[in-house]
């Protein structure tokens, strides 16, 4: 079973478990750890029968008690309201300091429970059970947790760390194939930012890959790549004070699309393959991102699928949403832009004629 340990300076290291079958052995993990015997696991509702369920038979096996909060909101109810829904569940179980939170769902049960877990009794221990590909390659590895405002993704949150991040691989295939291809944008944005042998792989077995049609040894391998690729650049910047902004390839224009359309038309991985095609037209147009390697990025993307409708969106709405973009400094927009495969760079002067630009560029690719 693949492993990833994370030691952040200032805080507890912890590692992230990757394997197939892993939900029934999430008890002996969790009572590893040393943690509280009363549990709060914050649910996905779409997963409570073919996820939560084995996990939590581990856990009651293990002699822990579960309290189970279901969320179904998505995106959309990624906010303070939903959040106070889970508070409130969770005040009245009773539950105290040495409880802990799991989270068992996609990216935003992670980051609804995170912040729950940071602000309970001012925090207590979580530990992260991801069941997407955007939640098990990126959203659940760096403690960044948070909730949405309507003028903005992810404007209220805290750094809050896991215990553990416990990966089971076979969840990925509960999913609808389209909430694979929409998580399979952060995979790419991995590859862009930091591995070209990725990249190649994913060119040649990218459909294998969104199928499930790769044995299960593979698909450990390249989640846990992924987690890899993620955990060396926060354990280089856990705060995000600089070189961990380039994780966020992609999202600058996703974000803004994501909350220009209410959250409600696109999935997250969907944006962001599109904020990765914006990215790439700035950067060519500035001259930094050779011509083959955009062909290369660009295809692989279309072959991921680019979503429709985009041309239906107003254009000054989304330049007008990427001002509320966390990593702006001074009132200045910085984009992570590609200047080679394997190799991006943070740059603060794109202007805005360059961003209307890109957001045109993108609206005519996905009308």
């Amino acid at each position: 079973m693949p492993t990833v340990d994370l030691s952040l300076q200032g805080q507890s290291p912890y590692t992230v478990h990757v394997g197939h079958g892993l939900l029934a052995d999430v008890g002996r993990h969790c009572a590893d750890l040393g943690l509280g015997r009363r549990v709060a696991a914050v649910v996905d509702a779409a997963v409570v029968d073919s996820c939560l369920g084995p996990a939590a038979q581990s856990l009651k096996r293990a002699g822990f008690e579960v309290v189970t909060v279901s969320y179904d909101g998505g995106e959309a109810g990624k906010n303070l309201a939903s959040l106070d829904g889970i508070l409130g569940r969770m005040i009245e179980a009773e539950l105290d300091r040495g409880a802990w939170v799991l989270a068992v769902g996609g990216g935003v049960v992670g980051d609804m429970a995170g912040f729950a877990a940071s602000t309970y009794l001012r925090g207590i221990d979580f530990v992260q059970v991801p069941t997407t590909i955007v939640a098990q390659v990126d959203a659940s590895v760096g403690g960044k947790t948070a909730v949405n405002h309507g003028l903005g993704k992810n404007m209220v949150g805290a750094f809050h760390q896991p215990r553990a991040v416990l990966i089971d691989t076979d969840s990925l295939r509960t999913l609808p194939r389209a909430e694979r291809v929409g998580g399979m944008g952060e995979v790419v944005k991995h590859a862009v930012i930091r591995d070209v042998e990725l990249f190649a792989f994913l060119e040649e077995h990218l459909e294998a890959v969104v199928d499930l049609e790769i044995d299960a040894d593979r698909l450990d391998w390249l989640i846990a790549r992924n987690v890899e690729i993620k955990a060396a650049v926060v354990a280089e910047d856990p705060e995000e004070r600089g070189l961990r902004a380039i994780l966020n390839y992609g999202h600058t224009i996703g974000h803004a699309i994501e909350a220009a359309t209410q959250y409600r038309s696109y999935s997250h991985g969907e944006a962001v393959t599109v904020g990765m095609l914006a990215a790439g037209h700035i950067a060519a147009a500035r001259g930094m991102w050779p011509a083959e390697d955009r062909l290369r990025h660009d295809a692989l993307l279309e072959r991921l699928g680019l979503p429709a409708g985009l041309s239906q969106v107003d254009a000054d709405l989304i330049v007008d949403r990427t001002r509320a973009d966390k990593k702006r400094r001074d009132g200045q927009l910085r984009f992570v832009l590609p200047r080679g495969l394997g190799d991006v760079v943070l740059v603060d002067d794109v202007d805005e004629a360059a961003l209307r630009a890109a957001v045109a560029h993108v609206r005519e690719r996905c009308p």
